[in-house]
C-alpha cells in the first residue's frame, strides 16, 4: 500500500497524479469539475483539519468571479481553478504540511515551491493551458498585488485576474478553518483581516466584490455544518451566524 507520509510515498503518490493528469483527455465540463474535484479532494484528505478546503475555495472564488462580471465560462474556469490550487501540496511531507509550529526556512523553501509543482502537474492537460487559464492561475496563487509574493513577484494585474480571486477565496476558508498552528476565527474577524490587506496582499477591487457577496458568503459556510465535523469547530458556526 502507498503510504504518502514517507518520503518514497510522496514520490510515487506525486508521480501517479502527474502520470493520471498527463493521460486525461477532457471531453466536457462536467467531466473537467469532476476531475478537478477529486485532485482538490486529494490534497485535503492529507490533514483532517483542511478538510474541504479547496471545495470551499472553488466555491467562493465561483461566487467572486460571477460577482466581478465574469462570463459564465471564465467563473467556471475559476471554480476549476480553485479546486486544483493546491495539488502541488500533493507530495508535500506531512511533517510540513501538518507541522504546529512555524516552518524552518528550508521548510518554507519547500512549500513555496507547491504553485510550480501543481502547474506541472496540470499542464499536460490542454484545456488548462491557456493564457491565464488554469495553470497560470495555480501558479499565481500566492502572488500579492504589492508584487511581494510568489513564485515569480508579479504585481497588481501582471497577476491572472483569476489568481487574486483564488487569493482571497483561499485566505477567507483559511481563516475560517482550525489548523496545527491556530484556531479558525469568525466571518467577520476573517473579512476584517482581509479587508486590511486590500491593496498589498490582495486585489482592492476583488476585496469589494467579496463585501458585494458576503451574505451569500455566511450562508455557504452555515449551511455546511456537517462539515465542521470534519475540521471546524461548532463554535465557528455560532460567530458566523451573529
Amino acid at each position: 500500500m502507498l503510504n504518502a507520509s514517507t518520503p518514497n510515498g510522496q514520490v510515487m503518490l506525486l508521480d501517479g497524479i502527474t502520470a493520471l493528469a498527463g493521460s486525461v483527455r477532457v471531453e466536457g465540463s462536467d467531466q473537467l469539475h469532476q476531475f478537478a474535484e477529486s485532485l482538490g479532494n486529494a490534497v485535503d484528505a492529507r490533514d483532517p483539519t483542511t478538510y474541504n478546503h479547496s471545495w470551499e475555495v472553488a466555491e467562493v472564488a465561483r461566487m467572486l468571479a460571477r460577482a466581478l462580471g465574469l462570463s459564465p465560462e471564465q467563473a467556471e474556469t475559476v471554480h476549476v481553478a480553485g479546486h486544483l490550487h493546491d495539488i502541488g501540496k500533493i507530495g508535500m511531507p506531512d511533517e510540513i504540511l501538518k507541522k504546529p509550529g512555524r516552518l524552518t526556512d528550508e521548510e518554507w523553501r519547500l512549500m513555496r515551491h507547491h504553485p510550480e509543482v501543481g502547474t506541472d502537474i496540470v499542464r499536460p492537460i490542454e484545456a488548462f493551458c491557456s493564457r491565464g487559464g488554469v495553470a497560470d492561475m495555480i501558479l499565481c496563487h500566492h502572488e500579492r498585488f504589492d508584487g511581494k509574493g510568489y513564485p515569480l513577484g508579479l504585481m497588481g494585474e501582471d497577476i491572472p485576474l483569476g489568481a487574486r480571486i483564488i487569493a482571497v477565496a483561499d485566505t477567507l476558508s483559511a481563516l475560517l478553518q482550525d489548523r496545527p498552528y491556530r484556531s479558525g476565527t469568525c466571518f467577520e474577524a476573517a473579512m476584517a483581516e482581509i479587508r486590511r490587506c486590500a491593496g498589498t496582499q490582495f486585489d482592492p477591487v476583488v476585496v469589494i466584490a467579496l463585501e458585494s457577496i458576503s451574505k451569500e458568503a455566511v450562508e455557504f459556510f452555515t449551511d455546511k455544518l456537517d462539515r465542521w465535523v470534519f475540521g471546524r469547530k461548532p463554535a465557528v458556526a455560532v460567530c458566523l451566524k451573529t
